[in-house]
């Protein structure tokens, strides 16, 4: 079952968040350090209050996945106006992947975005997350801007 994450949420959430940004630590150390705990719960209730991103949540006997989505407008002077739901953070439980949970909140995000007139849905992955790229890849997104970096 999909549903719009709340505060009671925050406890599970936060433990995936950490699960999830501990995958970050391992794959990418050059880039991300582990926070104390405290970090993860903050940042969680900060979200679910902010009223500005919406989380939507999987659960079925508990909740094991989440994404993190806010709608974007874009208008400036030299591009055409647009709309986007944007990811900014999505995580499926490690136990509980390969199990269709991720295509499900995509599902979400999809039918979400569609609702506030969105044209597109983005998001930012680590290249060198080359399972989440797969997955990405899957869902239908495709590169629309590449970042290069070399390190010194």
């Amino acid at each position: 079952m999909i549903r719009i994450a709340d505060i009671n949420d925050c406890e599970r959430l936060t433990d995936l968040f950490i699960e999830l940004h501990r995958h970050h630590v391992e794959i990418k150390p050059e880039t991300f350090r582990m926070p104390q705990h405290e970090w993860f719960s903050e940042r969680i209730a900060e979200i679910l209050n902010d009223g500005g991103q919406t989380v939507f949540i999987h659960e079925d006997s508990e909740l094991d996945g989440y994404v993190v989505v806010k709608i974007m407008d874009v208008n400036t002077e030299e591009k055409f106006p647009r709309r986007m739901c944007y990811i900014d953070c999505f995580a499926v439980a490690e136990n509980c992947r390969r199990q269709g949970i991720g295509t499900e909140l995509f599902g979400a995000v999809k039918a979400f975005g569609k609702e506030h007139g969105c044209t597109s849905v983005q998001l930012g992955v680590t290249a060198c997350n080359t399972d989440s790229v797969a997955f990405y890849n899957e869902m239908g997104l495709v590169p629309r801007t590449i970042i290069m970096e070399m390190r010194l």
